[in-house]
């Protein structure tokens, strides 16, 4: 009897770990239905991981380079609502998809957060190389994951000149809970065993116990950071940004009266919240 106990529990294990990391820990990738409305350029970044594919939208000034960053199991059309009222503000935008995202290859089975984080280092690097780029003025906008990404990045990469976060999660939990989507998980036991295979497989679970400790991540941001979540966010709930108020070194903490995970931008003021921050923080 102990040994059928024993062979089920297995069985029903393995399953639940085929399943998580079919329908959590792989990226649905999304086709790009919508592109940019001004002229862009196809841009593409070889990795040892994949290939990064992005556009690069220039304006006429050049004030500085924006980059956006999606979320996860999102693509860079999603990113089109905050192009417009940067390229007439005279910022270029870099929009890539992240490798495992959109159009973007991966020679990985697991996409991680190790794949977010290697993907906007990669592309500064791009944008360093550019000529026509303003490389001494690179700005990061991070959408969900693609916030709490650039803040490991900004904690060591001293190039990015201020960043922008909008809905970010700032705890392993809701981490998870945005990752398993419409999967509804219990944290304990399943959500932590959801992120430590995602670290594991990943093959950073020593880094992202050590170095990534998002409670450090957050106290030791190399450049000005800016957070800005919705009050009615149910998908990363606004208490995310509490830690961001007491325990961490981002300049400023801004919550908005908008609904969904996707709406910040449609906030009146957050465009004129992200150019102040800019302007008062220039380095």
């Amino acid at each position: 009897m102990k040994y059928v106990l024993f062979m089920a529990f297995v069985g029903i294990s393995l399953f639940l770990r085929r399943y998580i990391i079919r329908h959590v820990f792989t990226p649905k990738r999304k086709e790009n239905k919508n592109y940019p409305n001004s002229t862009y350029e196809n841009m593409e970044i070889e990795l040892g991981s994949g290939t990064i594919r992005g556009w690069l939208i220039k304006s006429e000034s050049s004030k500085g380079c924006f980059l956006l960053v999606h979320g996860w199991s999102s693509n860079k059309s999603a990113m089109l609502r905050y192009v417009d009222p940067l390229i007439i503000s005279g910022y270029d935008v870099i929009i890539m998809d992240i490798v495992g995202h959109g159009q973007s290859d991966s020679l990985q089975k697991q996409v991680s957060i190790e794949s977010f984080v290697q993907s906007i280092t990669a592309t500064i690097d791009y944008a360093e190389q550019r000529a026509d780029i303003n490389s001494h003025a690179i700005y990061v906008l991070g959408h969900s994951m693609g916030g709490t990404a650039a803040s490991i990045v900004n904690a060591t990469d001293r190039r990015i000149q201020a960043l922008i976060t909008d809905s970010m999660p700032t705890s392993l939990r809701h981490i998870s809970q945005s990752m398993a989507g419409n999967i509804t998980l219990p944290y304990r036991p399943f959500g932590w065993l959801l992120i430590s295979w995602l670290l594991l497989r990943g093959g950073i679970f020593k880094k992202a116990k050590k170095e990534w400790r998002l409670e450090k991540i957050v106290k030791n941001q190399q450049s000005p950071a800016l957070a800005i979540h919705g009050t009615e966010d149910t998908k990363v709930p606004i208490s995310n940004v509490d830690v961001l108020l007491t325990h961490s070194n981002f300049k400023q903490v801004i919550k908005v009266e908008t609904k969904g995970h996707h709406n910040c931008v449609k906030d009146n003021d957050f465009w004129d919240n992200i150019f102040r921050f800019i302007t008062d923080n220039r380095q």
